[in-house]
C-alpha cells in the first residue's frame, strides 16, 4: 500500500492532524477558562493553575520525564514550569544491504512548558548532526547540520491526581527547517502514552504511536505505526532502570521491525535526571542506538 502526495490529500492531513490536535489538547478553551477562573479566586491544591499562576515549588509533582525509551510519559509539566530534556550525544548505526549508515546526534533537545494542570506545550529543536552513508566501492556520503523542529502539544487525559493509571494525547508537527540532515516536507503525528504504577518502585508504560512521514527519495508520504511496551523499576532513590520493546511498521515495506531498549537513570535531585542507554535492533533495517541525556526541571 502506498500514500499518494496530490496537494488536496496533503492538505487534508494537515487539517485533520491540527483539528484532533487541538481537540485533544483543548487548549484554546480551557487556558481562556482556567485563566478566567483564576483571575477572581485563589486556586486550590492541583486545580486551577496556569501558566500566570505556577503550582508551588513544594507541591511540583513527581518528575517523569519523555525520555529515555520509545514510550512517553503521559504526564504533563505543572503548571507555569519549564522543563528540559536533552540528549547530549546519541550515535545510530545500521547495516543496509548495499553499505551501512552512521548519524552523530548532539544536544537534540525537546523544551516543555506547562500551561494548565492537564496541558503542556513543548518544542523538540533538532540541534547539530552528522551523517554518513557508506555504500560498498563508493565514496561516502556525508551531511551534517542543524536539524527540523518539532511542535508539540501533550493533553493528559487521566491520572494527574495521583492515580495509578495515566493517560495522554500527545500531537505533533515536524516543521522541516533542518536543510542538509532534516526532512523535505512537514510531518505529523500522534501518540497516545499509558501507564500503571504496580507500586511505588514498578511501573508499567505502554504506548501507541502513529506518524505521517515523508521519504524525500520516493517523494511521497507515508504511514507509521509503533506500539511499544516497558517496565520501569526504582532500586533506591537514586537508582532506577528501564526495559523496553518497540515494533515499528510501516507502509513501505509491510513488514515490521523491532528494537530491545534498556538503560539506567540516575536521579541526581527532585530535578534532575541522568540516563543513558543502547537500542539493540533486534531485525534488520532498524538503527543500533547508543545515547547519553538527562532531563532538567525549573
Amino acid at each position: 500500500m502506498r500514500i499518494c502526495t496530490n496537494s488536496t490529500l496533503n492538505r487534508f492531513f494537515l487539517r485533520f492532524f491540527l483539528l484532533l490536535t487541538l481537540a485533544t489538547a483543548g487548549f484554546f478553551p480551557l487556558s481562556v477558562s482556567v485563566w478566567a477562573q483564576t483571575a477572581q479566586h485563589t486556586p486550590a491544591k492541583g486545580q486551577a493553575y496556569t501558566l500566570f499562576r505556577p503550582v508551588p515549588r513544594d507541591s511540583l509533582e513527581e518528575l517523569r520525564p519523555d525520555r529515555p525509551g520509545y514510550s512517553e510519559s503521559p504526564f504533563t509539566v505543572d503548571a507555569g514550569h519549564f522543563q528540559l530534556e536533552s540528549d547530549v550525544f546519541r550515535l545510530l548505526t545500521r547495516r543496509e544491504s548495499d553499505g551501512r549508515k552512521q548519524d552523530i546526534y548532539l544536544n537534540y533537545m525537546l523544551l516543555k512548558l506547562g500551561l494548565t494542570t492537564h496541558t503542556d506545550v513543548q518544542a523538540e529543536f533538532g540541534s547539530y548532526s552528522w551523517k554518513k552513508h557508506t555504500r560498498d566501492q563508493q565514496e561516502p556520503e556525508r551531511h551534517q547540520g542543524f536539524g527540523d523542529l518539532t511542535v508539540r502539544v501533550k493533553r493528559n487525559l487521566l491520572g494527574a491526581d495521583g492515580q495509578a493509571d495515566a493517560l495522554a494525547l500527545i500531537g505533533f508537527a515536524r516543521l522541516p527547517v533542518g536543510r542538509a540532515v532534516g526532512t523535505s516536507a512537514t510531518e505529523y503525528g500522534l501518540m497516545a502514552p499509558y501507564s500503571h504504577d504496580f507500586s511505588k518502585q514498578l511501573n508499567l508504560q505502554l504506548q501507541l504511536r502513529s506518524d505521517l512521514s515523508y521519504d524525500g527519495d520516493l517523494r511521497q508520504r507515508f504511514l507509521m505505526l509503533a506500539p511499544s511496551t516497558a517496565i520501569d523499576y526504582e532500586f533506591s532513590a537514586f537508582l532506577s532502570a528501564f526495559a523496553e520493546v518497540v515494533g515499528i511498521w510501516d507502509t513501505r515495506q509491510a513488514a515490521w521491525q523491532a528494537s530491545f531498549n534498556v538503560g539506567p537513570q540516575l536521579h541526581l535531585s527532585d530535578n534532575v535526571i541522568v540516563d543513558f542507554g543502547t537500542h539493540l535492533a533486534l531485525t534488520t533495517e532498524i538503527d543500533q542506538e547508543y545515547f547519553l541525556g538527562f532531563s532538567f526541571r525549573r
